[in-house]
Order: C-alpha cells, then sequence, then structure tokens
C-alpha cells in the first residue's frame, strides 16, 4: 500500500534537513535540530527541537508529524524508539557507501513525493564519484583522519566518510579496525606512518594547535584542515565534496 505524501516533516538529521530543501520540500519542515542550519537563510521558519543526541520527543510528537527524518549513526536508538512508540512514522538512513548515500536520496525523494529531483541528484553524485576515481593519478595515499580529541578518535571501513576518502584517493590507515568509531592514540598513529592527516572542523573543531600537537608527536607530514560538511553530510554538497577533498588531497602529496 502507497504511503501519502507527508505534509508535515520533522528532520533529526542536519545533512537530510538539507536535502529536503534542495529537493524542493523545505515549505513542509516543521522542526529540526538546532544543528540544522543549511542552507544559510532558507530555515528560519521551522523551529528548532533540540539536538540530534537531545531532541525534544514530546514536542515532536506534539506536533503530529506526517514524516519524522532519523540517522541510526546520528540519533540515540532510545530517542528513535519513543518517536515510534508514539505512532509517528519514522525513517531511518544510514548510508555507509558514496553509492548509499545516491541511493538514500532515490529513497528520501520518493517519500515526499519529488522523485524527479531526487534521481537528477543522485545521477550527479554518482558521475562525480565517477570522475574522481577515473582521475587518481597514484596509489591512494595513508591517511589519518580523526573525528575527535580527548581522547583522539577515528573510524574503521564501513562508515560513509571511509568510503568518501576511499573514492578521493586516500587509504585511511585504521581500516582495520574491528568496529565503527574507536579511540586511538598518537603513538599508534605514529606507528601505522601516514603521509597525510586531515582535520574537520566538525563533529570535533580541530585548530592549529591540535596540528601543533600532532607535530610534536613525531607527525612532519602534510596536515590539512577540512570542511567538517564536506567529510560527512551526504546529500546536495556531496558532487561538490568529492571534488573539493579529491583537489585537496592530490595537492598535499
Amino acid at each position: 500500500m502507497t504511503r501519502e505524501t507527508p505534509n508535515r516533516v520533522v528532520s533529526l538529521v542536519p545533512s537530510l534537513t538539507e536535502s529536503v530543501v534542495f529537493l524542493g520540500a523545505g515549505q513542509r519542515l516543521v522542526g529540526r535540530t538546532r544543528y540544522c542550519v543549511e542552507p544559510a537563510g532558507a530555515l528560519a521558519h521551522v523551529p528548532t527541537l533540540g539536538g540530534t543526541k537531545d531532541p525534544a520527543v514530546d514536542d515532536i510528537v506534539a506536533l503530529r508529524p506526517d514524516l519524522v527524518l532519523v540517522s541510526a549513526e546520528e540519533n540515540r536508538i532510545e530517542d528513535v524508539e519513543r518517536l515510534s512508540s508514539a505512532g509517528l512514522r519514522i525513517e531511518n538512513y544510514h548510508p555507509r557507501s558514496v553509492e548509499d548515500a545516491a541511493v538514500a536520496m532515490l529513497r528520501l525523494g520518493e517519500s515526499l513525493g519529488e522523485a524527479e529531483p531526487a534521481m537528477e541528484l543522485a545521477e550527479r553524485c554518482r558521475r562525480a564519484a565517477a570522475l574522481v576515481r577515473d582521475g587518481l593519478e597514484r596509489s591512494r595515499v595513508r591517511t589519518f583522519c580523526p573525528v575527535w580529541r580527548r581522547p583522539w578518535m577515528t573510524f574503521g571501513k564501513a562508515v560513509y566518510v571511509a568510503d568518501l576518502l576511499r573514492t578521493v584517493g586516500c587509504e585511511n590507515i585504521f581500516d582495520d579496525g574491528e568496529s565503527d568509531w574507536f579511540e586511538v592514540s598518537l603513538e599508534e598513529v605514529v606507528e601505522r606512518r601516514p603521509a597525510l592527516i586531515l582535520l574537520p572542523d566538525e563533529p570535533y573543531a580541530f585548530r592549529p594547535a591540535h596540528a601543533d600537537q600532532l607535530r610534536r608527536a613525531g607527525l612532519e607530514l602534510p596536515i590539512v584542515f577540512i570542511d567538517g560538511k564536506d567529510l560527512s553530510w551526504y546529500g546536495p554538497r556531496l558532487p561538490g565534496a568529492l571534488q573539493r577533498l579529491a583537489g585537496l588531497v592530490a595537492g598535499a602529496v
């Protein structure tokens, strides 16, 4: 049985909020998190309902949205279960690759009744990924990319950001990690001999002082600061992110 097109949408995922607007359904948003800030200037009419980890569940339920967008990676299972138990329609997104991200846009477009722009976006994502892969001129660069500090944390091979980095020419030095996200020591990083370090500005805002700390630990190698949204926000920014990251990697080594 085909579900009705939702008229009242709550998004608890910043990249999905951006995608909803891009696909032409921004006016149907009735709730977002405080981290849902893109596209800039397009969300002033949408109330904020807490954060990704601490959404205002009771307020969301009171809004009676037709659809709530969540992510298995960004939102807590207990919050999602409370929303589901209240009878709300939940769609959970968890892409683990660039191709998964394209498929996620197709699914979102179908749910919103915006299949045509979603198909165009998915095709743009696939073309950009193919173009970047075809343009790789050397073997992948051994790369360390932390996502947190105190403790230092990074990721294994089975998450979206890992596949994104593989696509743009990186080889994650922790691809053998046994979990998706885990703590590492700087001693381990030094032992694995990366040739490049990427420092995103979210979820942890890495700064030049942190690059200095890495160098003092013995990591005298190219360190590049990158836009964390390019690293982890799938959706309309993906084609450009692939090109930007590929250019930064190629220019650093």
